[in-house]
């Protein structure tokens, strides 16, 4: 595969798109600075389809090695921000991206701004991100640490099943955490 934009671009438009050519890409692409420079270039497109798609590579990316895209952490994040309510599958899987890929205290504070307006979101998906987004953020950043657990909480408690799925699994981050903590 050629890491010129051209190529990741067409790729992005393969008519024929699942997780698994997803992942598959992410793999590709995640030690190449040029094809990640091109998919961030993709993230920002006006093609909502290929924006959306690109968003799904680059989550796919953090959740081995969020470290390769750190460098455009604040223009995701700005982005994440701008994104109109209607692209949801985009900011669910930016959401991820933004929250991995802040590596400051400033960057985790403005992403967990960013988390709490998201799990306001109508849609479930959007939600169920921002709650994994801000528990990212809170177990590195402990003064985020009240604000997740609440938020948390509220969807256990008033959450659609997916939201409380993904709220257990982040209430089981914070408690393997602390066992860690606890019991090294």
């Amino acid at each position: 595969m050629g890491s010129d934009v051209s190529g990741i671009r067409d790729l992005l438009r393969k008519r024929c798109w699942n997780v698994t050519f997803s992942r598959q890409l992410a793999q590709e692409i995640a030690g190449d600075k040029a094809a990640l420079r091109a998919l961030v270039r993709e993230i920002f497109s006006e093609d909502v389809a290929v924006r959306k798609r690109a968003a799904d590579v680059a989550r796919r990316i953090t959740e081995r090695d969020a470290a390769s895209l750190e460098r455009y952490a604040d223009e995701l994040a700005g982005l994440l921000e701008s994104l109109p309510i209607g692209e949801a599958q985009t900011r669910w899987h930016l959401a991820l991206v933004v929250a991995r890929t802040a590596h400051t205290r400033a960057r985790r504070l403005r992403a967990a701004r960013i988390m709490s307006l998201l799990a306001e979101n109508e849609s479930n998906a959007v939600c169920a991100s921002a709650v994994e987004g801000l528990v990212t953020l809170a177990l590195v950043e402990p003064s985020l640490r009240p604000e997740a657990e609440a938020l948390v909480e509220r969807f256990l408690w008033n959450g659609t099943p997916a939201m409380k799925a993904r709220a257990r699994l982040a209430q089981n981050r914070f408690n393997n955490i602390e066992q860690t903590v606890i019991f090294p």
